[in-house]
């Protein structure tokens, strides 16, 4: 399988691109390529601006369609992916768990997308899509229906309570995103698993 990370938005509430925000000594994207290393075969970054990514030594996508937001980064890394099932991942996500990916993966052979559902919904920037997705995505984004969930009647959808999972406390805390300075200063001193 394939996972690839996310990192095509304009970080403007952060005031800086939320990929190289760091946490003890590593960047956010840094800690993400570690972890997926040891879980997929192959890896590469959605993002608009590849210069930036370099450095990280992994292919870079750019949106197919520009100004279409994270579905068509979806869209663009499932053409672009070698394999029929890609794990999505924002990488505004430091403190993801390779747990609930692998309980994610899981029912990934039944359905199209699989995706997490926390209190405050569902969270489709860390989950698995399909290839049969391609077609139900390219009709939203040319009706311009940009929410990321806006195809999902089309496909079979798997959600995955957080609430019913045996540890969703550490969970809860692998889909925690950060969008602000002040969110980012209260991780910053957070003790990480090791």
């Amino acid at each position: 399988m394939t996972a690839v990370i996310l990192a095509g938005g304009k970080s403007s509430r952060m005031g800086s691109n939320k990929a190289f925000l760091k946490l003890k000594g590593k960047t956010f994207i840094e800690r993400q390529i570690g972890l997926l290393r040891e879980m997929f075969d192959e890896i590469f970054i959605s993002a608009n601006t590849p210069s930036e990514y370099e450095y990280l030594n992994l292919p870079v996508f750019k949106d197919i369609y520009p100004e279409k937001g994270p579905l068509c980064g979806i869209y663009t890394s499932l053409i672009n992916s070698s394999s029929f099932y890609t794990f999505m991942l924002a990488c505004d996500m430091p403190f993801v768990e390779s747990g609930l990916i692998k309980h994610l993966k899981d029912f990934t052979k039944e359905y199209d997308v699989v995706v997490p559902k926390s209190e405050r919904g569902l969270e489709p920037l860390h989950a698995f899509y399909s290839k049969n997705c391609i077609d139900p995505i390219k009709r939203e984004l040319d009706a311009d229906n940009l929410r990321i969930i806006s195809f999902f009647p089309h496909v079979k959808v798997k959600i995955v309570e957080l609430e019913s999972l045996t540890s969703p406390d550490s969970f809860k805390n692998s889909i925690k995103n950060l969008n602000t300075r002040d969110e980012y200063e209260v991780v910053k001193n957070v003790k990480l698993p090791s």
